[in-house]
C-alpha cells in the first residue's frame, strides 16, 4: 500500500490491503469522511492493487502502476458530472453515463475494472484546499483532468442528487448481480448520503480528516478517560460537559462534534491491534456523522450529545 496512506490510516489501508490479496473485498465499496482528495488517493490505491502486475509495491512501474498514477488506465473510470461525460447534462450522473459503464462490462477484460462514483467541479483553490491538493499530488496520483484555466478539479462527496432516478435504478441492478472482477466505489461525505438500496449492498468505510491543527482535543482528554466504559450516568454528565463547554466558549455544536470524531480517529490509530476496540471506535465514529444530521436537521444540541453520549455507553 501506498505509505502516505499507510501512516496516515494504517488500520484501513492494512484492512483493504488483505482484503485485495485475500480476494476477498467487496465488488462495492463506500469511503466516508469529509476528506475527499484522501477518499479519492484511497480509491485509485485500491484501483492500482488489483491491476498491479507485480506484487503491489508502493514504486511498481509495471504499466498497470504507470497508467493508474497517470489517471489513464482504461480500466479506472472516475464517473461524476463532469467527467466520462457521453451526453450534455451537467448537473448529475446521468443514464447514459451509467449506460456507458454497464456497456463496458458486457465483454470480459484482463483488467480488473474499477469505476469511481463522486461529485466533482473545477473551482479556484482556497489556501486550505490547495494544500490538501498538494497532499493528494504527494501519493502519487494525477487528478482526472487537467486545469480548466486557473482553476482545479476538486472531487467532492456524492449524494443522492448527483444521480437521476433512472441511472440510479439501473446502477442497483448491477451492484446486485456483479460481474467478475469489477469494483464500485462511492465517495460521499457521509452515508446517509447515497441510496440506502446501495449503501446495503455495499461495504463502507469511514476515512477520518488528517488536519490535526484544526482541532483542539485537549478538553476532551479528560472525559474520555473512561472510554469505552461509559456507564449511563457518566454518560449524562459527559452530554451536559458538553453542552456546558459549547455555551460558556461560543463554539459551534459541529466543531464539538468534528472534535470528538477526530479525537476517536486518534484514538483508533493508537489501538489497532485491538479488534474489539477497533470495531467500537469505528462504530462511535459513525454515530458522529449520524449526530450531525440531527444537528442539521435543528435537533436542541443538548439532545444530540445525550444521544452520543448514551450511544458511546452501550
Amino acid at each position: 500500500m501506498n505509505k502516505v496512506l499507510d501512516k496516515k490510516y494504517p488500520y484501513l489501508s492494512n484492512f483493504l490491503k488483505t482484503a485485495i490479496e485475500q480476494n476477498r473485498l467487496f465488488h462495492s465499496i463506500i469511503l466516508y469522511g469529509s476528506n475527499n482528495y484522501i477518499k479519492y488517493a484511497m480509491a485509485m490505491e485500491m484501483a492500482r492493487l488489483l491491476n498491479c502486475l507485480e506484487d503491489g509495491r508502493e514504486d511498481c512501474s509495471c504499466q498497470n502502476c504507470r497508467w493508474i498514477r497517470e489517471n489513464k488506465h482504461p480500466a479506472v473510470m472516475t464517473i461524476s458530472k463532469i467527467d466520462n461525460k457521453t451526453d450534455s447534462s451537467k448537473t448529475v450522473i446521468s443514464e447514459d453515463q451509467v449506460n456507458m459503464v454497464l456497456d463496458t462490462l458486457v465483454n470480459s477484460s484482463d483488467y480488473h475494472r474499477v469505476f469511481i462514483f463522486c461529485d466533482a467541479e473545477f473551482k479556484t483553490l482556497s489556501c486550505s484546499e490547495m494544500q490538501e491538493y498538494n497532499e493528494f499530488i504527494s501519493v502519487g496520483f494525477n487528478m482526472p483532468q487537467e486545469k480548466d484555466e486557473d482553476k482545479y478539479w476538486l472531487p467532492k462527496g456524492i449524494n443522492t442528487g448527483c444521480f437521476s432516478t433512472v441511472a440510479a435504478n439501473a446502477m442497483l441492478k448491477s451492484i446486485e448481480e456483479p460481474s467478475d472482477k469489477v469494483t464500485f466505489i462511492f465517495l460521499t461525505n457521509n452515508k446517509d448520503d447515497i441510496l440506502q438500496t446501495i449503501v446495503s449492498r455495499s461495504q463502507a468505510f469511514y476515512v477520518a480528516d488528517s488536519k490535526t491543527s484544526l482541532y483542539n482535543v485537549a478538553f476532551f482528554e479528560k472525559y474520555f478517560e473512561q472510554y469505552p466504559d461509559f456507564n449511563k450516568d457518566y454518560a449524562l454528565d459527559f452530554a451536559q460537559t458538553l453542552y456546558n463547554y459549547q455555551t460558556e466558549n461560543d463554539i459551534e455544536p459541529s466543531y464539538i462534534i468534528d472534535c470528538i470524531q477526530y479525537y476517536l480517529a486518534q484514538l483508533l490509530k493508537a489501538n489497532i491491534n485491538n479488534s474489539l476496540l477497533v470495531r467500537k471506535i469505528y462504530n462511535d465514529i459513525e454515530k458522529t456523522e449520524k449526530s450531525k444530521k440531527m444537528l442539521n436537521a435543528y435537533i436542541k444540541e443538548q439532545t444530540v450529545y445525550e444521544n452520543l453520549a448514551f450511544y458511546f455507553s452501550k
